[in-house]
């Protein structure tokens, strides 16, 4: 997870600066926990057949998906703490290539993209561009969280071993679990829209971040503004 830690010293170091660093870590330790290095599919013979049918289902809807607007609450617990830190906030994706992640509370962040462009984002600070093309680390979270803001699960079958736990439930884990901080994925997809309504990621040390998506829209109107700039 050297990407990780290397994300994680981007900012200054200051009190405001370590919980906003706090939910942009755990924003990145999520999206580059859907990779890591694999080669089956798990589940019972019992069950494979209900597993095949929900992602075919999960990625039929994503296909048929311009737009997607939604709230989330992203809890973050740290051993090291004795309480889970909380942020509010909001997504906005626009396909091919346009991705709005904004933290709203308590501490405004956000991370955009736009093509091979983007934008780093904290409230008391000017914000950081990047490209694509140059910045390995923010290329690597770009490739990784669209895979699965897309939908694409089947790419997830040769990195992970799939479990199905509930009608609408199921466990990513690692296949390859050398170095990996991550134990477990647990994705809730929504009854109605398939959109993952609850991610659960559970690191082996202890650590957590549960995000709960609700208020989706999807194929609505999205200002493509919100893609090239900080402000709200």
């Amino acid at each position: 997870m050297a990407h990780y830690h290397q994300f994680w010293k981007l900012n200054r170091y200051t009190p405001v600066h370590r919980l906003s660093r706090v939910f942009l870590a755990a924003f990145l330790l999520y999206s580059c926990s859907l990779f890591s290095p694999g080669t089956v599919i798990f589940a019972n013979e019992g069950n494979q057949e209900q597993l095949d049918q929900l992602l075919q289902r999960v990625e039929h809807q994503a296909s048929g998906t311009r737009t997607v607007q939604c709230s989330f609450i992203q809890e973050r617990t740290l051993t090291i703490f004795s309480k889970p830190v909380l942020f509010k906030g909001q997504m906005l994706l626009s396909r091919p290539d346009k991705l709005r992640w904004e933290n709203l509370d308590p501490i405004p962040s956000a991370l955009v993209f736009s093509g091979d462009k983007g934008l780093r984002c904290n409230d008391d600070a000017p914000p950081v561009h990047f490209d694509l093309q140059t910045d390995p680390v923010m290329k690597m979270v770009a490739e990784q969280i669209w895979t699965w803001a897309d939908g694409d699960y089947e790419r997830l079958k040769n990195k992970y071993r799939i479990r199905l736990v509930d009608d609408n439930v199921i466990e990513l884990i690692p296949a390859d679990t050398t170095g990996n901080v991550i134990q477990m994925i647990r994705v809730t997809f929504d009854q109605k829209t398939l959109q993952p309504s609850t991610v659960l990621v559970q690191e082996r040390g202890g650590d957590s971040t549960k995000i709960s998506f609700y208020d989706y829209l999807l194929n609505q109107p999205v200002d493509d503004a919100l893609f090239t700039t900080c402000s709200p």
